[in-house]
């Protein structure tokens, strides 16, 4: 049985600063209580200004006129997204992991726009009973320099009666760059 929540959070101009790096693909971090094994995986890419608008057209939240304006008005967007939690030993199926998609717009000296997007899931929803959201939102400072999408879902075990909390934070800068934290 699976159980899937998605939020999307929408806000207008943003900006963005400093540089970073990028992973590998997944990485693998020490599993807690024996659940399974830790894992994280990504995923990066440039974003058109057509694709970027077509995309919350068809996420069912259409830009704004002064949405579309501040893409129009970006040189570039992109987006990063990460995925963090547990996965089977035996078979290697997600058991648990929480989604944190940040989609942003720069020109070298702000962000222009952002979007994240919040996905959570759960194998067997009796088993690890999603809890919500621990925190899941989406900021930036006032120098618009960058914008950070902050993810952590809680699910509680019903075999341990111990509730994991993993998260992934993603942070894009005006210059393109991101970067990420990840665990729980």
């Amino acid at each position: 049985m699976r159980r899937v929540a998605i939020v999307t959070v929408l806000s207008g101009a943003l900006a963005a600063g400093v540089l970073a790096a990028g992973p590998a693909a997944q990485a693998q971090t020490k599993p807690a209580d024996n659940l399974g094994k830790a894992v994280t995986t990504t995923n990066q890419g440039a974003l058109s200004k057509k694709d970027l608008i077509s995309e919350a057209q068809l996420s069912g939240q259409p830009l704004t006129a002064k949405e579309k304006a501040s893409v129009q008005a970006a040189e570039a967007c992109r987006y990063y997204q990460r995925t963090h939690g547990y996965k089977s030993k035996s078979n290697g199926k997600w058991i648990i992991a929480v989604t944190n998609r940040l989609t942003w717009c720069y020109n070298g000296s702000y962000v222009t726009r952002y979007r994240a997007n919040f996905k959570a899931y759960t194998y067997n929803k009796y088993k690890f009973v999603w809890k919500g959201w621990a925190k899941k939102k989406v900021t930036h400072p006032s120098n618009w320099a960058y914008a950070t999408s902050y993810a952590q879902g809680a699910f509680y075990y019903t075999g341990n009666k111990h509730t994991y909390k993993p998260y992934a934070n993603v942070r894009g800068y005006r210059n393109g760059a991101y970067t990420f934290a990840y665990g729980g």
